[in-house]
């Protein structure tokens, strides 16, 4: 009797520990709402699609998926159609995939925070010119030139697409001035996805505007790594000023000061460390812009909910300040 007493009282005490564990939230509460996890995949579509069904199968009552880099979109969009959830589960994004746009036109997507890779790369380049021939940088005091984002809803998304197709199919221009004078620039992405494209159109732009010769090199791993061997390659090829999208930027910060200590060095669309040697960043203020695709998801739960974070890393500084700025505005009151 003492034996099955025990074993009562066991098995009640189990079977309390359970229900308790089912009734508490699974994740970090963020104001009025629950953030399951923040989800990374190296870059790689198909494992953001992976960690999508995985989210989905573990919290079926999950609310909303944001997809913080370029790619998540469109990979969490195919996890909620082929879950038959359009409708219930709404998708937050970042960038301009064209699968992403048509989702927003379809009403599957409830907008996305759009950067302006375009300016990234012809901005990038100007400066680095302009140093090169000592002119006027037109850069403000700290040396940081944010470029604005635009959040992009079923209101303008007809507009910006078709503004977008131009800018993509419009052919570049050969450099102006004399071949002579023309410097080797370069700028090197943190990985092989189709918002780069933007960004070289800018770039080439760039390049006929001010007499320059430009090469785009795309990891196609977006590993460090490569970025360092690209980058090699181009100093014992002469090139005489860089812009890079850093993959890991606490970890290349070294390198990077190594460079920027021979030629002119410029940090686009995520930073590097505070004191680093970089001529300047360029790019986004992804806390602003994470607080923007947070305040979607308030927009869309407006009494709270579950929300899910996807991005391909988190040792890159723009991962981190969009993730810190989508937190700061589900916290907000």
């Amino acid at each position: 009797m003492r034996v099955l007493l025990r074993l009562l009282s066991t098995l009640m005490v189990t079977c309390f520990t359970l229900i308790l564990a089912c009734l508490r939230p699974q994740g970090e509460r963020v104001g009025k709402y629950i953030v399951v996890g923040t989800f990374t995949d190296d870059a790689q579509q198909d494992k953001c699609k992976a960690n999508a069904e995985t989210v989905l199968a573990r919290h079926p009552d999950i609310n909303c998926l944001v997809g913080l880099w370029a790619y998540n979109p469109p990979a969490l969009l195919q996890v909620v159609k082929e879950a038959g959830k359009l409708g219930q589960v709404h998708i937050v994004a970042f960038d301009e995939n064209e699968e992403t746009l048509q989702g927003i036109k379809d009403g599957h997507i409830v907008g996305t925070i759009v950067q302006d890779p375009y300016n990234f790369g012809y901005q990038s380049m100007r400066i680095l010119a302009a140093t090169l021939r000592k002119q006027d940088l037109m850069l403000p005091e700290d040396r940081i030139l944010y470029i604005p984002h635009r959040i992009i809803t079923r209101d303008n998304v007809e507009e910006f697409h078709k503004q977008l197709r131009e800018l993509k199919e419009k052919p570049a221009e050969p450099p102006k001035g004399d071949p002579k004078q023309r410097l080797f620039l370069a700028f090197i992405s943190n990985n092989p996805h189709e918002f780069w494209t933007i960004c070289e159109r800018g770039v080439q732009k760039a390049a006929a505007d001010f007499n320059l010769h430009c090469e785009f090199h795309r990891p196609a791993r977006g590993t460090p790594e490569e970025q360092r061997a690209i980058l090699e390659t181009l100093m014992t090829r002469g090139v005489q000023g860089v812009a890079i999208s850093p993959v890991d930027a606490a970890n290349q910060a070294q390198f990077f000061d190594e460079i920027a200590s021979k030629i002119p060095f410029i940090a686009a669309d995520s930073d590097l460390p505070p004191g680093s040697k970089r001529l300047c960043y360029v790019g986004t203020n992804n806390v602003e812009a994470g607080r923007a695709a947070g305040r979607l998801v308030r927009q869309v739960l407006p009494q709270g909910g579950k929300v899910a974070i996807f991005v391909g890393r988190l040792d890159v500084q723009n991962a981190v300040e969009r993730r810190q700025g989508v937190l700061e505005a589900l916290s907000e009151p």
